[in-house]
């Protein structure tokens, strides 16, 4: 083995890289696409989970049809404009346009989204592989230790939530830019300049993909300086390094590059909340200060220890280190003391020194130096942890050649298979719990019982399930964790409404406005209890602060419309629910009310003119076609109307207004045998229910005896 201790140099390493065999390379790459199937292939059949919902199932500019252009270059990462005040300015137009272009040819499924999330981990760790079996440091076999870095890489329980979480997919595209910087800088003596030219193109299409691409030049200049083994030099032979012309104009460019992006969203900063991140809205500097370096240390530890995961860490997870006597700080205290000892002895041994900086540098943008919506993002760990597994395996490396004893050796490897054996069946479990969303917050709740956050969203999926106890019972344990947490309170009182608790019901949502007094949908929520119970004057003042603190809510119209309605202002609700559609025209019930209140107003022509524009919008919606062969049906347009009542006793075929309307159709027309059939079809699903069905079989059968009688 040699044991050279230097770095090979740009030739000696491409004679290196000869001698592993054609079928050996592939023996590898083969061990590592087997290796991160095994970890995930089972879970590619889970839901959308969690921020899923948001950024692609809710989100217009990826479930649309038709691309709207404008649109996605306008929003951010969740589909909210990005000038706008409650963006978070997470701007990745281009991972939209691949969510957008996914659902346009394979429809809206998760299936297919997690299996080019895996396809892409399988190709980020091939070229993981490539990029660090290029170097050799002392000590170490270069192959040996690309291999078990990849292989790491691979299985590490840290990137579920990268490789599961559809939305992981901007950081699995920032890291396949990443990689391809970092193997085109290892190619300079070759392409030139060229090199520069492609890195700052790189660059500047990854910042639209992720928008920690943005430290992808200063991963090469590492690089560069690492593979030209720059740190060997006097100080005064680096600074002039460091200056170079080369790297000040990639400087530059990158700086335009960062003013670009700012300048996209007029230069405004998120407005993120405190129990996002309560660290960066701590208002002691010296918290803020301990707390963050505490957090690298916790980061350091997800990375040793993955046993430790959880989708979210925002609120009780960790407590905040307040003053210097704190026991936690002696972890920070280590960590920065081993970081001094690679430092100092980086000219013997330059190999910490890389690894660390391949940590550090795209973990930088999530480091608190911006302030971030988190505390602690898995995800954002994806890249970093390339220089974490380069680290392992080079001390994994260091220990195998140092020993040259046979029972040694046997019995390490056995340890290091046993441990890719354990991260590999952490893997699987945690991938597990990423199918989802119910098993994804059960596990957070063993890690982090006191997060407010996890109990909040328990509880909101509990109330889309109907399991009104379940919410109530977590709902009620996340404010007693963070009595200000405001959507808590709202979805509190929403619950105590539907409950038919108004009093109850209007206190909690009355507590939300107090903590967020511009909470537009807390001020919508709160007009929707005062209607229910006829006050109808602070209702109207409820509905009217809600546009006021966010303008285009089409909701909000549509509720405003339904309150005109109650106050028999017939005028002014058909306004607001016009503007509701206006708005956002994938609204049912705002649709069925203008066109009941058309039928109402016997104005059949332009009830059957809007029904045909709602149809366009909501193809499939039973309510808009119900009402449309009414109308139908009035006008005498017989034909026209059964077939639209057909369709729609098709799609509910137990709804017993849909025969009975069916009935009086074909009573009309004098298809009395047809009109029978539907009534007793409408008997028989519901007989208690099905009064009118009943009242109109009696009258059809006692002219039918009539007729048989006179005949």
């Amino acid at each position: 083995m040699d044991k050279s201790k230097t770095m090979y140099g740009p030739q000696a390493t491409y004679k290196a890289v000869e001698k592993d065999s054609f079928i050996m390379v592939l023996f590898y790459q083969c061990i590592l696409i087997l290796l991160c199937l095994a970890g995930y292939y089972h879970a590619l059949n889970g839901s959308f989970v969690f921020d899923d919902t948001v950024a692609i199932v809710k989100n217009a500019d990826v479930s649309t049809r038709h691309t709207n252009w404008t649109a996605l270059l306008r929003n951010d990462f969740w589909g909210t404009p990005l000038v706008s005040v409650d963006s978070h300015k997470s701007y990745r137009p281009l991972t939209t346009l691949l969510f957008h272009l996914e659902y346009g040819r394979l429809g809206l499924r998760a299936k297919h989204m997690k299996i080019i999330n895996l396809a892409l981990h399988c190709v980020n760790t091939m070229l993981v592989w490539w990029l660090l079996r290029e170097f050799r440091f002392e000590f170490t076999n270069h192959t040996q230790v690309a291999t078990m870095a990849a292989a790491l890489f691979a299985i590490h329980p840290v990137h579920t939530e990268a490789v599961c979480g559809v939305v992981g997919r901007a950081e699995l595209l920032f890291c396949l830019l990443y990689l391809i910087a970092l193997l085109l800088t290892l190619q300079r003596s070759d392409l030139g300049s060229l090199t520069d030219v492609l890195i700052v193109i790189l660059t500047a299409v990854g910042i639209f993909f992720k928008e920690t691409a943005i430290t992808i030049p200063l991963a090469c200049f590492l690089l560069d300086y690492t593979r030209e083994q720059i740190f060997r030099h006097p100080w005064r032979t680096q600074l002039r390094h460091v200056c170079s012309p080369r790297n000040f104009i990639l400087a530059i460019c990158n700086i335009a590059l960062m003013i670009f992006r700012l300048w996209l969203q007029d230069f405004q900063s998120p407005r993120f909340k405190p129990m996002d991140n309560p660290i960066a809205f701590n208002e002691d500097p010296l918290t803020r200060i301990l707390s963050q370096n505490y957090l690298y240390v916790i980061n350091w530890w997800i990375l040793l220890c993955p046993q430790w995961l959880s989708f979210d860490w925002a609120l009780g997870c960790i407590e905040l280190i307040e003053n210097v006597w704190d026991l936690r700080l002696q972890a920070v205290l280590a960590m920065y003391s081993l970081i001094i000892v690679a430092c100092i002895n980086s000219k013997t041994n330059f190999a910490p020194v890389f690894g660390l900086a391949l940590m550090v540098i795209p973990f930088l943008p999530a480091s608190g130096i911006i302030q971030v919506g988190f505390v602690i993002a898995e995800r954002v760990l994806y890249v970093p942890s390339i220089g974490f597994c380069f680290l392992v395996a080079q001390a994994l490396s260091y220990i195998y050649i140092s020993n040259s004893k046979p029972w040694f050796m046997s019995i390490f490897k056995w340890m290091v298979m046993l441990l890719y054996a354990c991260l590999l069946l952490r893997t699987r479990e945690r991938s597990t719990q990423w199918l989802s969303e119910d098993r994804l917050f059960t596990s957070a709740l063993k890690v982090c019982p006191n997060n407010a956050k996890v109990h909040y969203n328990i509880a909101r999926l509990a109330t889309d399930r109907f399991d009104r106890d379940k919410a109530l019972i977590h709902y009620h344990k996340a404010i007693k964790l963070y009595p200000q947490y405001e959507s808590a309170l709202m979805n509190l009182g929403n619950i105590y409404r539907e409950m038919g608790e108004l009093t109850v019901a209007e206190k909690y949502i009355a507590a939300a406005l107090e903590v967020l007094p511009d909470f537009a949908a807390a001020w919508m929520n709160l007009g929707i209890v005062q209607s229910a119970r006829k006050d109808y004057n602070n209702a109207l003042k409820s509905y009217q602060n809600a546009l006021k603190y966010r303008k285009n809510y089409a909701i909000c119209h549509y509720n405003l419309g339904n309150l005109y309605l109650d106050m028999k202002k017939h005028s002014e609700a058909m306004r607001h629910w016009e503007e509701a559609v206006a708005l956002n025209p994938r609204q049912p019930k705002a649709w069925a009310n203008i066109l009941t209140l058309l039928d109402n107003w016997v104005l059949y022509e332009d009830a059957i003119r809007l029904s045909s524009q709602a149809l366009n919008h909501l193809p499939n919606e039973t309510n808009i076609m119900f009402i449309r062969a009414n109308v139908f049906g009035k006008l005498q347009r017989y034909v026209q109307a059964e077939e639209l009542y057909k369709r729609v006793i098709e799609a509910e075929p137990l709804n017993v207004l849909f025969h009975t309307n069916l009935g009086v159709l074909y009573h009309r027309w004098d298809k009395l045998n047809a009109a029978i059939e539907c009534y007793q079809n409408a008997l028989k699903l519901s007989p208690e229910n099905a009064i009118t069905a009943r009242e109109n079989l009696s009258k059809l059968l006692r002219r039918k005896r009539k007729e048989k009688a006179g005949g």
